[in-house]
């Protein structure tokens, strides 16, 4: 009965150490994995951002164009539309210009927690520019309306100026928002399948 019960701790112990080594062999393959795929993730998180800035750093240069050249061969509302675009836009590109340089000079070899935090962070930052792009539309309205009762060329321009800026941005917003979120979705995912429960790591592996 003695040598049952020894051999019965030796078996225990046996597996436990052989299970003990498949996890960490497992743990190392996946880490090398998600290395080479979490490089891949951050590269694509980056051109997408990249691109972003591209797009509005053009849609910037474009209103620069046109409004510098429109306010000073136009007159009345017009003059002011075209106005309010070029000032609205010295502000985009220097945002433009300053992400990109930002992007440029980002580093794709990160760790898991810093790519979840940067994804986190973007669309944060995305839906709460989102936000204030609304608000931009609706003072935009609001100007263009007093402007009419008011009989104001400036407010009117100024006011329709703000409601075309605003919905561009607002769907530039919107759009990059879902594009990020389609990136990182399987990360996210993937991260759903690992549980800590302040005692214990679990980890589910889908088939």
């Amino acid at each position: 009965m003695k040598n049952i019960h020894t051999h019965s701790k030796i078996m225990k112990k046996s597996l436990f150490l052989f299970l003990l080594i498949q996890i960490l062999f497992a743990s190392w393959s996946f880490a090398q994995n998600s290395t080479l795929d979490l490089e891949q993730i951050n590269q694509d998180r980056l051109s997408l951002n990249s691109n972003g800035m591209f797009i509005l750093g053009g849609w910037a240069i474009t209103n620069l164009a046109i409004g510098g050249i429109g306010m000073t061969q136009t007159n009345g509302r017009l003059k002011y539309f075209h106005q309010m675009n070029a000032m609205w836009n010295t502000v985009n590109l220097g945002i433009a210009g300053f992400g990109y340089y930002g992007l440029h000079n980002s580093s794709t070899n990160i760790s898991l927690s810093e790519t979840v935090r940067e994804f986190h962070n973007f669309e944060n930052i995305l839906l709460f520019n989102a936000g204030l792009d609304v608000g931009y539309m609706a003072i935009g309205a609001y100007l263009w309306e007093r402007g009419l009762r008011k009989e104001s060329d400036r407010l009117v321009g100024y006011g329709q100026s703000m409601i075309v800026q605003g919905g561009f941005l607002f769907t530039f917003d919107v759009i990059l928002y879902l594009l990020s979120k389609n990136q990182s979705r399987p990360l996210m995912e993937s991260l759903e399948n690992i549980q800590f429960t302040g005692t214990a790591l679990s980890v589910t592996i889908p088939f």
